[in-house]
């Protein structure tokens, strides 16, 4: 009898707790260094890829994520939709396997002399690249406040800091940030005209992506990496000292009141099971010009379908619960 029972205990922790000999090299990128990247880091930092046998390599590439991908130089992307939808349109082999964020968190930023919308006339707006998230989230802006697409003249500037310095020095009268950036922005002096975090608008933001082809091949390992996600994104939002600490390190930010101020932003919005929203996809193929198109073509939710199924995201809050009925150890 005592045999029976070590053996089933013995069994059902090989089935809660993963092991694997030898970690599979994977390979990632990402695409920038706003806050809402956090919990993919998160997930590395705390050894999670590993525990489900994944030797993960974060390699940040801007604007280059999907090429990258459809190189075989890695095997998955943290791009955004964006790039994922155009390349998808284009026929490329690419498709979104989970998207932590749905929610749109970008406002609209301008120079201290802009009083109203009006004043953007004629006026150039920073944006990271044409055809990027930033490119879309100003288009819904104007939309918003009542201005079209031939008011402004849209510049190609860079990064977040890059933006910013160019707003403040005159060199474009408004640009687009997401947290933390738009709290630095402000900070130092610049405006939020409008924040389409509060029109709470669908969209895929925090999206992994791979190839129809690897997903095939290596379902198991998607999966792997997948869970491995879902459990970082657990502690991401019930664990905000360690979420704050991957931050600080992916932002380059010291600033504990802003890194405080965007967790709290993303937090609230974060989805435990990232699960692709086919509204948000609809969105994002309306911001790229096609819309009416079969979204279900653009994602594929089978894989976290099967954990949901399979009762692993219910483990990852029982596990969650239990540690902290114990006092966290």
């Amino acid at each position: 009898m005592l045999r029976r029972i070590l053996t089933a205990l013995i069994i059902s922790a090989l089935i809660i707790v993963p092991f694997f000999g030898h970690a599979q090299p994977i390979r990632i990128s990402y695409g920038g260094t706003s806050g809402f990247g956090t919990p993919l880091l998160l997930t590395l930092q705390m050894g999670l890829f590993k525990k489900h046998g994944i030797d993960l390599e974060h390699i940040l590439m801007p604007g280059m994520g999907v090429q990258a991908l459809l190189a075989r130089e890695v095997q998955f992307a943290h791009p955004g939709a964006a790039p994922a939808i155009y390349a998808a349109l284009q026929g490329a082999d690419v498709v979104m396997v989970a998207s932590y964020y749905n929610v749109l968190p970008y406002s609209l930023v301008v120079h201290e002399n802009i009083v109203n919308p009006l004043d953007l006339k004629g006026k150039k707006v920073a944006i990271s690249r044409v055809g990027g998230i930033d490119d879309f989230s100003v288009q819904l802006a104007f939309k918003k406040l009542g201005l079209a697409p031939k008011d402004t003249a849209l510049i190609q500037v860079g990064a977040d800091a890059e933006r910013i310095a160019a707003v403040r020095s005159g060199a474009a009268a408004a640009t687009v940030n997401a947290p933390p950036a738009v709290f630095t922005a402000q900070k130092l002096g610049l405006k939020v005209l409008v924040d389409l975090g509060e029109l709470d608008i669908p969209y895929p933001i925090g999206v992994v992506v791979t190839t129809r082809s690897y997903l095939s091949e290596n379902r198991a390992t998607a999966k792997r990496f997948l869970m491995a996600l879902v459990e970082g994104l657990d502690i991401y939002v019930y664990e905000k000292d360690v979420a704050l600490s991957v931050m600080a390190k992916l932002t380059r930010m010291r600033d504990q009141d802003l890194l405080s101020k965007s967790y709290d932003y993303f937090a609230k919005g974060m989805s435990l099971v990232p699960l692709l929203n086919p509204t948000a996809v609809e969105n994002a193929l309306l911001g790229a010009g096609a819309s009416g198109r079969d979204v279900g073509k653009f994602y594929d939710n089978s894989v976290l379908q099967e954990l949901v199924k399979e009762g692993f995201i219910d483990r990852i809050a029982k596990n969650r619960i239990a540690k902290k009925r114990s006092g966290g150890s």
